[in-house]
């Protein structure tokens, strides 16, 4: 099995499939407490409204970050950055993706805080404090 079929096979198990199939990996960085992901949306998935036109990439919106199942005694993060599109010839009006990635209120992947509230009755800041104090990352 070549490298990047196990990376695949490894990120797809710690990233949800809607991440994997419009998203990929372009940083991984790892810190003390932390392991955080960063993932930028794939260039050819351009807005419905966009679709048999000309269009350009328009840089970035605000990075969205979702707390996930942690690694190593780490924390990790997702921080997935989708694209802006626009239409090459018009002025203005930027279009992009929307993506049903978290439930609204939580900034966690939907599988963890499911898994916060389901089996431990917790939000993700009580899950945080509770892991901090585990595992001395204070």
């Amino acid at each position: 099995m070549a490298t990047s079929e196990l990376v695949d096979l490894l990120l797809g198990l710690i990233a949800p499939k809607e991440i994997i199939n419009n998203f990929r990996v372009v940083k991984i960085v790892e810190s003390k407490g932390a392991i955080t992901i960063v993932f930028e949306e794939k260039t050819d998935r351009i807005p419905s409204e966009l679709l048999c036109k000309e269009v350009v990439l328009d840089g970035f919106l605000n990075t969205l970050e979702l707390q996930t199942f942690p690694l190593k005694d780490k924390t990790v993060y997702f921080a997935i950055k989708r694209r802006r599109w626009k239409e090459k010839t018009a002025e203005g009006k930027s279009y992009s993706n929307s993506y049903e990635l978290h439930d609204q209120g939580m900034k966690t992947t939907k599988e963890f805080g499911a898994f916060l509230k389901e089996e431990l009755g917790l939000q993700p800041n009580e899950y945080n404090e509770l892991w901090r104090s585990l595992t001395d990352q204070g």
